[in-house]
């Protein structure tokens, strides 16, 4: 049985002879066709191809990656943990246990964020999740939609000031 690849939506699929969108004969058209029209539809071919080309060669979204903060290291996991756990408190408006997090990052140092505010700041612990007490030096930064910022620190920064993690600037 022969397959042919196609592309439906945005996926590839290969359809079979019984699929209805199989064509398993030249389609002919109800007007004559000339060198014009012919080279106009070979044209409109290419061009579709190449936009498609186009489109499933785009990057893929940025995926966070594991940050040092002072000299404390945490996983992809860890950033991604607490990233997690501040967009659920945002989309909830709650906050971990008797605490202020997560809550507006003002963003007063000037970081260059991957994604646009409002920003929120969370505690990240090396312990796991932070459900309330002390909060600690660090924290990862979202935004109202849950894209990652970036992470940041108070270790090394003056008075009560932030710098970045790595890949934070």
């Amino acid at each position: 049985m022969m397959r042919v690849p196609a592309i439906i939506g945005t996926e590839e699929k290969l359809l079979r002879p019984s699929h209805p969108v199989f064509v398993s004969q030249p389609t002919t058209f109800p007007f004559p066709t000339t060198p014009t029209t012919t080279a106009k539809m070979q044209f409109s071919v290419v061009l579709v191809s190449l936009f498609a080309l186009a489109v499933s060669a785009a990057p893929a979204e940025i995926q966070k990656r594991s940050t040092t903060c002072g000299s404390t290291t945490y996983t992809t996991a860890q950033v991604n943990a607490a990233s997690n756990a501040a967009c659920t408190h945002v989309k909830a408006g709650t906050v971990a246990g008797s605490s202020t997090y997560p809550h507006r990052y003002n963003n007063y140092e000037g970081f260059d964020f991957d994604v646009t505010g409002p920003w929120y700041e969370f505690p990240i612990k090396t312990s796991g999740v932070y459900t309330g007490g002390s909060p600690g030096a660090d924290r990862v930064v979202i935004n109202a939609s849950c894209g990652q910022a970036g992470q940041i620190t108070h270790t090394g920064a003056s008075g009560n000031n932030f710098v970045g993690c790595s890949g934070t600037s």
